[in-house]
């Protein structure tokens, strides 16, 4: 194996070095210290031109958080889930395959992590607002840690009532501004807890008939993008823009007063019927220099509507 694997890497980088080599397409990108850190679809994070793979498979859920990222891989086969805090104030570690793990068969911890844990179940969901990490498992509950994985507090699924949609109770999202948090089920039911004690301090539907797949947030507003294509933007509980776009939402930012939104290859904004097409796929939308740019999944950042 030793052998064929310096081969393999010797044929890497001979193609690299030709201009034959395309890298793994980035998946997500988060900044620390004026660097990127870049995790791929396969579960490679990059930063400061070192990549390693200290999950088995691929990332899941990522957040950063005032200590670093955190992080979940899930093997669906093996039953197995964890959730890990890499701090980045090391190199970063190469962990075990996922064939490594298929022969031990048991849930090991993550390379050069800080902490590390088994979960009893997947996690759907997950965000931070620095100081705590709201996560979701799957049938479990909704759960809120200190970066040190200290638990702090949890709560149950939001329960069931009639809906057209099948799951329509289980969790889309959880968005986090400050001290307040937003659990969105796909049927449009959504609820907001304090993010310091788990209190519920409100649950309400939206008045649309919805199967929500991914909610942004900006303070007290927020932009809910449906499977069919449909979105809105809810400020105070009220909808104030419906849009039916080509496709669903893959990022988003408010920046500059206006939605900026990633659609497959289109470039839009949401008060603003003009879209900019794109050659490559955009996966992301991040502020530099106070400016909106796409990242693509060939790692490239262009302007937004550029």
């Amino acid at each position: 194996m030793g052998e064929a694997d310096d081969r393999f890497e010797a044929i890497v980088e001979v193609l690299r070095i030709l201009g034959l080599f395309m890298a793994v397409a980035p998946w997500k990108v988060f900044s620390f210290q004026g660097e990127d850190v870049i995790i791929d679809v396969d579960g490679g994070i990059s930063h400061k031109g070192i990549t390693a793979h200290p999950f088995p498979c691929e990332i899941t859920n990522a957040v950063w958080c005032n200590a670093g990222l955190v992080a979940t891989w899930v093997d669906h086969e093996l039953r197995l889930a964890r959730m890990a805090l890499i701090d980045f104030q090391n190199e970063l570690e190469e962990g075990i395959s996922r064939s490594e793990l298929r022969l031990r068969n048991d849930n090991v911890k993550v390379a050069g992590s800080s902490w590390s844990h088994s979960l009893d179940a997947e996690p759907i969901a997950m965000v931070s607002n620095g100081n705590y990490i709201i996560f979701a498992l799957y049938t479990r509950g909704v759960y809120c840690i200190d970066v040190d994985s200290t638990e702090l507090w949890r709560q149950p699924l939001i329960g069931s009532e009639e809906s057209k949609i099948p799951n329509s109770n289980s969790i889309a999202e959880i968005t986090v501004d400050d001290e307040i948090v937003t659990i969105w089920t796909r049927g449009g039911r959504y609820r907001t807890l304090s993010v310091n004690t788990g209190e519920v301090l409100a649950e309400k539907s939206l008045p649309v008939e919805c199967d929500i797949e991914s909610v942004f947030s900006s303070h007290d507003r927020f932009l809910i993008s449906s499977k069919d294509g449909w979105v809105w933007e809810l400020i105070d509980d009220n909808i104030t823009v419906a849009r039916k776009l080509r496709g669903t939402i893959q990022d988003a930012i408010y920046h500059d007063d206006e939605w900026r939104i990633i659609s497959w290859r289109e470039d839009i904004l949401l008060s603003n019927q003009e879209t900019v097409l794109r050659d490559e796929l955009g996966i992301q939308v991040v502020i530099e220099d106070d400016k909106c740019i796409v990242i693509d999944n060939q790692g490239v950042k262009t302007p937004h509507m550029g």
